[in-house]
């Protein structure tokens, strides 16, 4: 049976191992491992030429689902596609075995700074061009994405998924007694302020009954003391930055988030695209038709005419910024 916390969090980042039908074309795809990150891998096509390198971080599921999903759908869009797993879910007897060992099995104090280290790897590969650096990511992902991004000036394009304007707090097995006590995020060693949730505990008891949203919201209600310091400083980003939200987002309010941050990059002079969808919910990624989604808000037909939209959109978009 699978503990009520696996319940509760994985589907925030469900949407992420949802794919998309890959363009079809006759060219090899190859996928190489990377060496020093666990389960990482990179998909190019099979040639010569130099490519911009687009790296994909899933959501709360964990695991190497994402990458093996859009890995080869973007290098079949030119791209030098790495997929990066940092999180492998661990519930101890109260769920299945962890997946991938090697991996934190807390959501907890993930390290931002390994994407750095991550860069200096992939541009010892051949055809990868780390001059040309973009961050496709969803949900917890969009977290760790534009946390990135605030910090580094080498990220030139960023597709977030449903994200958010603040870090959040951590979860794992040692913090059910310790509600609100730790990050979801580290970075250089340190763990980022954070935003407290609301009623977790109680959330993990409630298991699919549980309002995601409201915990969400609640805790950020609850500490408006807290909303600077855990605030992520999109505005220090002079890349490009597109971000995409439902109104009906389910996990949290991903279009009061993405509002957020449209704000703060432009009183800073920041250009955002926003793509706001008010009809669909959290199940954003990628294209195709209505698919089961129950926990992501919005109805399937909604989150599918969303996703039609959005995707030759954000393909345009990695297209403009990483192909100038």
């Amino acid at each position: 049976m699978l503990h009520p916390t696996r319940r509760l969090f994985g589907a925030l980042g469900a949407a992420l191992m949802l794919g998309v039908a890959a363009p079809a074309l006759a060219q090899e795809v190859t996928k190489t491992p990377i060496a020093g990150f666990p389960h990482a891998a990179a998909w190019r096509l099979d040639d010569d030429r130099s490519r911009p390198v687009v790296v994909i971080l899933h959501g709360a599921d964990g695991g190497t689902e994402a990458g093996e999903r859009f890995g080869p759908i973007l290098a079949r869009l030119g791209y030098v596609a790495v997929g990066l797993p940092y999180y492998s879910p661990d519930w101890g007897q109260y769920g299945p075995p962890k997946a991938l060992p090697e991996l934190a099995g807390s959501f907890v104090d993930i390290p931002v700074d390994q994407l750095a280290r991550l860069r200096q790897t992939v541009a010892a590969m051949p055809g990868a061009d780390v001059e040309r650096f973009g961050l496709f990511a969803g949900s917890k992902g969009s977290e760790f994405a534009l946390i990135a991004a605030s910090r580094y000036d080498w990220i030139d394009a960023v597709v977030a998924y449903t994200p958010s304007d603040v870090v959040w707090e951590g979860w794992g097995l040692e913090t059910v007694e310790a509600e609100g006590t730790r990050s979801s995020f580290a970075f250089d060693g340190q763990a980022l302020p954070f935003m407290p949730y609301r009623g977790f505990v109680e959330g993990l008891l409630a298991g699919p009954a549980a309002d995601l949203r409201a915990i969400h919201e609640n805790g950020r209600a609850d500490h408006p003391e807290k909303e600077a310091e855990a605030r992520i400083p999109v505005e220090a980003y002079c890349g490009a930055l597109m971000l995409i939200a439902g109104g009906q987002d389910a996990q949290w309010n991903s279009v009061r988030q993405a509002q957020n941050i449209v704000a703060s990059r432009a009183a800073a002079g920041r250009a955002t695209v926003a793509l706001i969808y008010p009809e669909a919910g959290h199940d954003l990624i990628g294209d195709g038709g209505p698919r089961d989604a129950h926990r992501s808000g919005g109805t399937p037909e909604a989150n599918a005419a969303a996703r039609q939209d959005a995707w030759p959109k954000v393909v345009a978009f990695l297209a403009q910024t990483l192909n100038p």
